[in-house]
């Protein structure tokens, strides 16, 4: 067993502790987290965006969903471990074995700020009947983490409107207007992303996403955001001054909780509540699914603009860099993760660039098998002109986020595996794009359209199809998407006009390839009756798709013309800004296809 799970063990030891649970989130409960943060890494080995550690005295445990199982695998090899799979995503099925495991009146430890008030309630409710304790150990890992990261200190800035498209003050207005439809005092918000929206503020305390640490209290009169006040840039004082909004340290936020009026009430969302900051307050909250989750995820008139040009952005920079790795195969050869840092200067030359939008993953072969593959700087596979490769990789712009993948076929014969993969996964991608539903389907109600053509060859693959997309915000953006179930909000969420999503249906094979093909569509209202009205989707992202791997006979004349007709809108919209060889490159990529 590795020295950090030794560390842990001696330290529940010394406070007589049976078990410890180590979520991957941070007070609020987010997704991508800072390295301050990342306990479950640093006590796990194990690098992925989700998964659950739970360690006793005599041995440690991890549960993680299909997207991260042969990561694990790799990643954890060497430490003794137990994988458990979930089987459905994101469901805490480590509770239950956890207390089953234990004693009676056993004692679990955790740091009730990475735990919401939601996930509080569910795990006293399955240690209850063996009087099973919970302990808050806060702050636990200073004691045992060496050098731990320190707090993320960059400016906190300005997200103006020529970007946002909404001021602050119509945005806090719409909140308020909730306050007194529920009759409370305050609105209180923890997740990070949500907060970025209301406050119009973007940082990097996050990788990969313009987030700042923060909370949020909302009032009629006065408005407070908890955070390190040292690092407000002067634009973004003004603008609070000028909209009553008081900065406060970050640590108040429990002082100022405390001290309000005992008749205070106050909304918030429990799945992002923090157990810790619910105790400050305990009944004198009004729980309700959050306002601003569903505000932020219907984009506006500047967000789809600014989306719409980020598109253009991001085609240019992928075609010059396809055309530049076509041409290096030819005569040598180039790792993976060299792959995705030469994508990511292509993308820098782009006005507005900021970063990507989450680690590239870049699969060559059976690595695009493993499905947040991410090729270490030493080690990863050589590239060459030959077999298959997957690039799933993404920007942030001021003007936007981008989220992309393609498979390309390098070189050499097509086994007919790949291409009736990869045929099966584009059919499923068509099917979706061009559903019409009623307003308010929910995702897990049309996550099977992308699937069907997968399953009628035998196949298909461990993860949801897609996830909503943020304005220069987060990439994996609740509320709406496609999934096999409603543990997550994206199978719950309906889909409604001017969101974000992607659809990205995929093929794995353990050992031998892997395929996914993902754009990011717009929803918007195709056609309405006298019983409803009818969603549909329009494609953003602007790349050509790999019709090499394409068995024609598979396909339909209206899946042709899709293709067709999505090609030509590639080449109209990218030609103008490309030379007139990049040009000449792209229409051979997008010529149209026949059977």
């Amino acid at each position: 067993m590795n020295t950090q799970l030794q560390a842990l063990q001696r330290y529940m030891k010394s406070h007589q502790l049976d078990g410890f649970i180590i979520p991957s989130s941070d007070p609020h409960q987010s997704e991508y987290v800072s390295d301050h943060w990342k306990l479950r890494e640093y006590f796990s080995g194990f690098t992925g965006s989700a998964g659950t550690l739970v360690v006793t005295q005599k041995e440690a445990a991890l549960w993680t969903d299909s997207r991260y199982f042969l990561q694990v695998e790799q990643e954890c090899h060497d430490k003794d471990i137990d994988l458990h799979k979930q089987s459905i995503p994101h469901a805490p099925e480590h509770i239950p074995w956890l207390c089953n495991l234990l004693q009676d009146n056993a004692v679990i430890g955790i740091d009730f700020r990475q735990f919401s008030k939601a996930q509080i309630d569910y795990l006293k409710q399955c240690a209850g009947p063996k009087h099973i304790q919970l302990h808050n150990k806060m702050n636990f890992a200073d004691h045992i983490w060496p050098d731990r990261p320190s707090v993320p200190n960059a400016i906190i800035n300005d997200h103006p409107t020529e970007y946002s498209g909404e001021p602050i003050l119509s945005k806090l207005e719409k909140v308020q207007n909730q306050i007194t439809n529920f009759n409370a005092d305050y609105y209180f918000l923890s997740s990070l992303d949500e907060i970025a929206w209301l406050f119009n503020i973007r940082s990097q305390d996050v990788d990969f996403t313009p987030l700042v640490i923060a909370y949020a209290l909302v009032g009629h009169d006065h408005t407070y955001l908890f955070c390190d006040v040292s690092r407000l840039s002067e634009s973004v004082l003004a603008k609070f001054h000028e909209h009553d909004i008081i900065p406060k340290a970050y640590s108040t936020v429990f002082d100022v909780l405390s001290t309000l009026p005992n008749e205070t009430t106050i909304v918030t969302d429990p799945s992002t509540l923090n157990y810790a900051v619910f105790e400050a307050l305990k009944e004198r909250w009004v729980f309700q699914d959050s306002v601003v989750r569903h505000l932020k995820s219907i984009k506006n008139p500047i967000e789809i603009e600014g989306e719409k040009t980020c598109m253009i952005k991001d085609g240019v920079a992928l075609t010059q860099f396809f055309i530049w790795l076509e041409k290096l195969l030819e005569t040598d050869t180039i790792t993976e993760y060299e792959i995705g840092r030469e994508l990511e200067n292509f993308r820098k030359l782009q006005e507005n660039y900021v970063g990507e939008s989450f680690a590239a993953i870049v699969g060559y072969k059976a690595n695009g098998a493993i499905i947040h593959y991410t090729a270490p700087e030493v080690g990863s596979s050589e590239v060459s002109k030959d077999g298959i490769l997957l690039i799933d990789s993404g920007a942030q712009y001021k003007d936007g986020t981008t989220d992309i993948t393609r498979t390309l076929w390098l070189g050499g014969d097509i086994p007919k595996a790949i291409k009736t993969a990869y045929t099966s996964v584009l059919k499923g991608y068509i099917e979706l794009e061009q559903l019409q539903f009623p307003m308010g389907t929910t995702g897990v109600q049309i996550d099977a359209f992308a699937r069907m053509h997968l399953w009628k060859n035998g196949l298909d693959y461990l993860h949801g199809t897609g996830h909503g997309v943020g304005s220069f915000g987060m990439v994996h953006e609740p509320e709406q998407g496609f999934a096999t179930s409603t543990t997550t909000v994206r199978g719950r969420a309906p889909h409604l006009p001017n969101q974000f999503t992607t659809i990205e249906p995929g093929c794995y094979v353990e050992g031998e390839f892997g395929i996914r093909i993902e754009n990011i569509v717009i929803s918007k209202v195709v056609s309405e009756t006298d019983f409803n009205t009818f969603l549909g989707f329009e494609p953003l992202t602007l790349c050509y798709i790999d019709t090499q791997l394409i068995d024609l006979e598979m396909l339909t004349e209206n899946e042709i013309d899709w293709m067709n007709n999505y090609h030509n809108t590639v080449l109209n919209a990218l030609s103008p800004y490309l030379k007139d060889s990049e040009v000449q490159w792209l229409s051979i990529k997008c010529q149209p296809i026949s059977k």
